[in-house]
């Protein structure tokens, strides 16, 4: 990185971490923001939360127990007391540290105390010696009939003593109280649905700050049943169909919970029970009373202490406290650890692996290869973990490559498979629609929808508790060690060096089954994150596009989408003097018959190139010599616009490819004014576009254009070709144009955070982020030219994992400098390809530019050497282990790791090939590639 590069401090403190003030050790909080989470706080407005507003570094906003506080202060005010994590969590020992972990399981030990009297066991308990005290909880997993289904919302009934020692009965939908808790706001607070017998059942209760919540049960659950037992016949699985949504009284008792190991383990503030049931015990009530006496023996966590079972990448395993490791937030997308299945994939084949240990530092991987057995050495960077070349760590997790630690899985019979070509994973799990209904209130203010059924059958059972023919629970089952008709289900425990995977069954006992057996659970929490999640940050096509146009005292004003006329061109950065004069006179010949028509363009090139070589826009990042070859130390621009030369940067050729990504679609019935914006569109980037970006029209398909753009100097994209695609649609330019992305990385992942591999470029003034009104696409202020050199000097950077939005406050940290230093590299190796797929199969209408611009210009040459000298440079640093030299810290990628080597190697072979196959290389076209 550059020297200039000031560090910032690490963060001190993670999400769920506990907490405990400085000034008052005996105040406990848990972490519920950090300055570095990737995050959208609402804007500020009335009774907002106070810890819904900004963070600045140095920052958390923490939750304080058992007193309700919360408030953002500095991280110096706090000092840490424990770190949760959960099987399958990643861990490093530091920010700085390039080798990460896998928790493979925890171990928690706590301080209890009486939930009612606060009175504090002496000695900690571990989680051997307590259960759980809550009988179920909200998500959680139900089995019945061979079905597994979700708890998505619970109906309660909560016995709350108020000041006197009388009970008051509380029925409510949700699952708000926890027994212990005191405080004015706990009386009254029913859903409307309910207000009728809330009378009848508090008397005339007033609310205290001494109201205790004494006993709280869930008498009513709704159950959204996800998956079948897939271990059944079809002829079996027909004759059990989907159970019933609402299960209350004795119905209860035939459902069958079942936990994930993580939520077996203590928390702070989780109400538990000593297993031996000596724990101190209240009574509360009176005998008399229909209530009767109430015993409490509940325990409170107040502080816990953990350990955890971790993995390495290099295979060894360790048990170290939590508080010595910190959690890695933002893997990079080749990480993987011992165990996890993925696919080899190489120019000429994939390969399905089984990953047997990580050298972090050099980004290589032994691996097993599954068929052979064979163990061989591979590049991390050609390993793909996740099945899916567009993988994000900010993304939803749709991994179908695999299983993870902590997956709830499906086990067929033996015999059979999952129907999946391993190393695929399916996942099973439909949600009903009636779960995607977000909570409404009707007019009366009441519930709406499948809750307020919900509420009403909940506050019939209330309205009859002790009466004659009242509702009375069953306890809800928990697996026996006997049990065994559960065992087509369980949780991935570990993953294995041969490719099996260890399985926990319900009842305890553990079972280790191939790969292709096991099918994967998606749960409905995963299901709804995955739907609202998937047109974040977009504009969906329909929206409204803000325009603006300028009113008679030169101000911007919004305005109307019919004034499509009120149109400049050019970058908004540049000076006045700079600017581009368009002119608005001129069109095309259009009449309604025609499908398509071409603007006239004056395509005299000897009369633009003087005025092109000194008022030409420069964008960031734009290389000098984007087009100069090595061996031209005294080639002007200009001259590169010699009519002998193909590199001319915008030009209309007769008819669009048969390559072009939106080939295949209609064209659109555009009008005259679409024709005359046309004109000025062409017209600026005839006259406007840096040297380094060529863009090709088409006669027969007006709303179709190519794009190349050729990666600028000192970026990982370094001599690159970029070909992006684009369509105009029949709104353009009250929509902004459409683009596509020719990715070439082999499925190797994106070659940056903005070009994803299906096509997306994800941009605001293409409407496809959300960003500043300012950046996005306006009818009278953007041009096809801006969103062209954007991508050249917004995306194509020195530093592209800083592009993702949530990582750019992380510019300065540790964390930020190696994920970026590991992401330069990848992008580098992998652009190297993009320079052998152009030139093996070039995209139809460049293919004399590509080839006069690698081959006559010489810079596939240059390409294969500045390589060959960085590989030369990595290796002797490596070997004399020597940090970088300060000459080299401000290039994008001052060196390679030996796993960028591998796969670096892999594609210089195919270079050197296409530089020495006959009739290429800079005397081969010595006219210049003239057609």
């Amino acid at each position: 990185m550059a020297p200039t590069t000031q560090k910032r401090a690490a963060a001190k403190f993670y999400q769920e971490d506990i907490v405990k003030r400085r000034d008052d050790p005996k105040t406990f909080g848990v972490i519920l923001r950090c300055w570095q989470d990737a995050e959208e706080v609402p804007p500020a407005g009335e009774n907002v939360d106070p810890l819904m507003r900004p963070l600045v570094q140095g920052e958390v906003g923490v939750s304080y127990f058992p007193r309700p506080v919360r408030e953002i202060v500095p991280e110096d005010t706090l000092e840490l007391v424990d770190r949760m994590y959960q099987p399958g969590d990643l861990l490093k020992r530091s920010v700085d540290d390039v080798r990460s972990g896998i928790v493979t399981s925890t171990h928690v030990k706590a301080q209890l105390e009486h939930a009612i009297t606060g009175q504090a066991l002496p000695e900690w308990k571990t989680m051997d010696e307590v259960e759980s005290a809550v009988e179920i909880d909200m998500g959680e997993y139900v089995i019945y009939n061979d079905w597994v289904g979700q708890v998505v919302e619970m109906f309660d009934e909560s016995l709350v003593e108020v000041p006197g020692g009388n009970l008051v009965r509380l029925p409510e939908l949700s699952a708000r109280l926890t027994v212990g808790e005191k405080g004015s706001d706990i009386l009254p607070q029913p859903m409307s649905s309910v207000s009728g017998i809330l009378g009848f059942l508090l008397g005339g209760t007033r609310p205290s700050d001494r109201d205790t919540v004494i006993q709280v049960k869930h008498t009513v659950l709704a159950v959204a049943w996800l998956a079948i037992n897939q271990a059944l016949s079809p002829e079996e699985a027909q004759s059990k169909p989907r159970p019933q949504r609402y299960w209350y009284g004795a119905d209860l008792g035939k459902l069958t919970t079942i936990n994930r190991r993580a939520e077996e383990a203590m928390r702070v503030g989780d109400r538990v029970r000593l297993k031996a049931g000596d724990a101190p015990v209240t009574r509360h009530g009176r005998p008399q009373d229909h209530h009767g006496s109430i015993p409490v023996d509940i325990l409170v966590v107040q502080e816990t202490r953990t350990s955890v079972d971790v993995l390495w990448q290099d295979g060894t395993r360790e048990t170290i406290a939590a508080t010595q490791s910190v959690p890695y937030l933002n893997p990079d997308e080749y990480d993987c650890w011992p165990g996890d299945h993925a696919i080899w994939k190489t120019e000429d084949e994939q390969r399905h692996v089984v990953v047997q240990s990580v050298n972090a530092q050099e980004r290589t991987a032994y691996v097993r290869v599954v068929g052979t057995g064979a163990i061989e050495l591979a590049s991390v960077l050609e390993l793909d973990p996740h099945g899916s070349g567009d993988w994000s760590p900010l993304g939803p997790a749709n991994d179908g490559l695999g299983v993870r630690r902590g997956d709830f899985v499906f086990i067929h019979r033996e015999g059979t498979t999952n129907g999946a070509r391993a190393p695929m994973v399916p996942r099973i799990g439909e949600v009903e629609e009636w779960v995607r209904d977000p909570p409404t209130v009707g007019p009366t203010g009441q519930l709406d929808g499948w809750r307020r059924e919900m509420a009403e059958i909940g506050a019939r059972i209330a309205e009859q508790r002790g009466k004659e023919g009242s509702v009375e629970e069953l306890p809800i089952r928990k697996p026996q060690k006997e049990d065994t008709d559960l065992n087509w289900f369980g949780e991935v425990l570990d993953l294995r060096l041969d490719g099996t995977i260890e399985v926990i069954l319900p009842n305890g006992d553990t079972v280790v089954v191939p790969l292709d057996r096991l099918t994967r659970l998606y749960d409905s929490v995963e299901q709804l994150e995955d739907i609202w999640g998937d047109d974040e940050g977009t504009v969906d096509e329909g929206d409204d596009v803000e325009v603006f146009e300028m009113d008679e005292d030169g101000h911007w004003i919004e305005s109307t989408p019919d004034d499509e006329d009120e149109w400049e061109s050019a970058e908004e950065d540049l000076d006045p003097e700079d600017a581009m004069d368009v002119r608005s006179d001129g069109g095309g010949e259009w009449s309604p018959s025609n499908d398509t028509v071409i603007p006239p363009v004056q395509m005299d090139v000897d009369s633009v190139s003087a005025a092109a070589h000194n008022d030409r826009p420069r964008s960031p990042d734009v290389p000098k010599d984007a087009t100069d070859g090595e061996d031209a130390e005294d080639d002007d621009v200009g001259s590169l616009q010699d009519a002998d030369t193909p590199w001319k940067r915008f030009e209309v050729l007769p008819s669009a490819p048969a390559d072009h990504a939106f080939y295949n679609t209609p064209p659109a019935q555009h009008t005259r004014q679409f024709m005359a914006r046309m004109s000025k569109e062409y017209k600026a980037l005839q006259s406007s576009l840096p040297d380094s970006i060529l863009v090709r029209a088409y006669e027969d398909r007006t709303d179709l254009l190519r794009s190349l753009i050729i990666g600028p100097e000192n970026t990982p994209y370094e001599d690159a070709p970029f070909v992006i695609d684009w369509m105009l649609d029949a709104n353009f330019p009250q929509t902004p144009p459409i683009a596509h992305f020719l990715s070439w990385t082999n499925g190797n992942g994106r070659v940056n955070p903005n070009l994803y591999e299906e096509g997306k470029v994800c941009l605001s003034i293409l409407g496809t982020w959300t960003g500043d009104k300012s950046e996005s696409w306006s009818a009278s202020r953007s041009s096809l030219l801006q969103a062209l050199v954007s991508i050249q000097g917004l995306v194509l950077v020195k530093e592209p994992w800083f592009c993702e939005p949530a990582y750019e406050k992380l510019r300065g940290t540790e964390d930020g400098i190696v994920n970026s230093r590991l992401y330069n590299e990848k992008a580098y190796v992998l652009s190297r390809g993009f320079v052998r797929r152009a030139l093996e199969l070039p995209p139809g209408g460049l293919e004399d530019e590509l080839r006069w611009f690698y081959h006559t210009r010489g810079k596939l040459r240059k390409v294969l050497e500045d390589a060959r000298a960085l590989i030369a440079k990595s290796r002797a640093a490596s070997a004399a282990d020597a940090p970088v030299p300060e000459v080299d810290r401000d290039r994008a990628v001052p060196r390679l790791t030996g796993g960028g080597i591998i796969a670096l190697e892999r594609t210089l072979a195919k270079l050197q090939a296409l530089l020495d196959a006959p009739g290429q290389g800079a005397d081969a076209d010595a006219d210049g590639g003239a057609r």
